[in-house]
């Protein structure tokens, strides 16, 4: 039986949290500390929308405290909420690291 319970979310518009590569190294430092159960999500658009998250063009990021989230949120920026959601389905679904940051060629012509 899925389990669903109120949990809390930061959306941002697509790149904004993952732009960088600091919340891929957050999320794998999460992980090594508390074990890859630990109630710490990233969602990329296309599981926003899986998971009828408000916003279209949004990745997001859902945990079971509070204070991770708004530490990312003063962090990143974005947009806060608390929703109710399956976290069976979450660790189904969204166990996988976002996206390593694209490399951006800056040397001088």
């Amino acid at each position: 039986m899925s389990e669903t319970q109120a949990l809390y979310v930061l959306l941002a518009p697509t790149g904004q949290l993952t732009g960088n590569g600091q919340l891929r190294e957050t999320i794998r430092e999460r992980r090594k500390r508390n074990g890859d159960d630990v109630a710490f999500w990233y969602l990329s658009p296309e599981l926003v929308q899986k998971f009828n998250l408000p916003g279209t063009g949004v990745e997001a990021v859902v945990a079971n405290e509070l204070t991770a989230i708004n530490w990312l949120k003063m962090r990143f920026g974005g947009e806060s909420c608390s929703i109710q959601l399956d976290v069976d389905q979450l660790h189904e679904h969204a166990s996988s690291l976002p996206p390593a940051p694209t490399n951006r060629d800056l040397s001088v012509q």
